[in-house]
Order: C-alpha cells, then structure tokens, then sequence
C-alpha cells in the first residue's frame, strides 16, 4: 500500500468523450479508461493497473470534499477501516494516496455488474435469501471487529463478474474500538 502522505506522479491528461474533451488524473502506473460514476464526494474511474494487467476501480477525493485535514483524515479512515476487513462479501482495498495536487484516492477492484438498486429481485425468494445471507455474513464479520457499517443501501451492494454481492463504501463507518468516529457528528 502506498504512503497515504506521499504524493503519487499525478497530471490530468484529456481524453475525448463524445463532444466534450474529460480530464483524467494520472497516477503512475495507471492508465484510466473512463469514468463509472460521480456523487458530491468522488468520483469512480474504470483503470487498468499496469503492472498486473488487472482492471481495477479508483476512487478519487473531490478537491470540494478535501477542503481541511478532518475531510483528509476521514477518507484516509475509510480506507483503512475496508484494509482491515478481509471478507468474500466486503470490497477491498489495493492501495491508497495522495494525488500531486492533495485530492486522495483509494484502489479496488473492478466490479462490473452495478449495484443491487439496478435490479429487480422482487420475484426470486432465493436469490434475495441468499443474497441476504452474503450481506449479513459481511455486516457480522465487520460487527466482530468493531466496525458499523451505517449506510447499508441498495447502491452500496456491488456485484461482482461471478454476481456476488459485496458490501461497499464505509464512508459513514464507525469504529467501536476506542471509539473513534470515522466521520463527524451530524453527518
């Protein structure tokens, strides 16, 4: 995992997308293909790592987002609250930093199939059993180490290229050990 105080080789280079020309950070040894998603905080870019030749998802700190340390602390806790969960049903993280210009990201895997708001489970019993079972199996595991989720929501149910569900964005997370808050009261 990469020095998350250490900043990364960071540029943004420009890449046509229909008639509007999209600007991509650059981190060494990434090479961005496009973006998947944005929401007030970050936004999602499809990369592939180099090294690996593997497909990957980066998410990347608005500059609005980062604007004082406590922003900066949180980001850094999310990721390291999802390093420390390693489970079939929580996404990992590969790596985490700091771009040249203080936005951070954080590296994950790729998956492909979109979110459980996309689907339409409403006549498959076993699949939403199972599907249950996958998720409650992530949140226990997490509960077991002190970890509460706090924002389980269809859009943080990702699908993997095999369709299992793996439980994402531990923005709101809250620690029990010591309790240390990994986002500020109110939010």
């Amino acid at each position: 995992m990469q020095d998350p105080a250490s900043p990364a080789d960071v540029r943004t280079i420009d890449v046509a997308v229909g008639d509007a020309p999209m600007q991509f950070p650059q981190i060494s040894g990434y090479r961005f293909q496009k973006r998947l998603g944005q929401g007030g905080m970050a936004t999602v870019y499809l990369a592939v790592q180099e090294s690996l030749d593997r497909t990957v998802s980066i998410k990347v700190m608005e500059r609005e987002a980062l604007l004082d340390e406590t922003s900066k602390q949180r980001f850094e806790n999310e990721a390291r609250t999802i390093a420390q969960l390693t489970h079939p049903g929580i996404v990992g993280i590969h790596e985490v930093g700091r771009t040249a210009d203080g936005r951070m990201y954080y590296i994950m895997p790729y998956l492909p199939n979109g979110d459980l708001a996309q689907r339409d489970l409403s006549d498959d019993e076993a699949r939403i059993v199972a599907l249950l079972r996958a998720l409650l199996s992530a949140l226990g595991y997490a509960h077991a180490r002190g970890i509460l989720h706090r924002d389980v929501k269809m859009e943080n149910v990702l699908f993997d290229a095999n369709n299992r569900p793996l439980l994402a964005d531990f923005r709101l997370a809250l620690s029990q050990r010591g309790r240390v808050r990994i986002t500020t009261t109110g939010l």
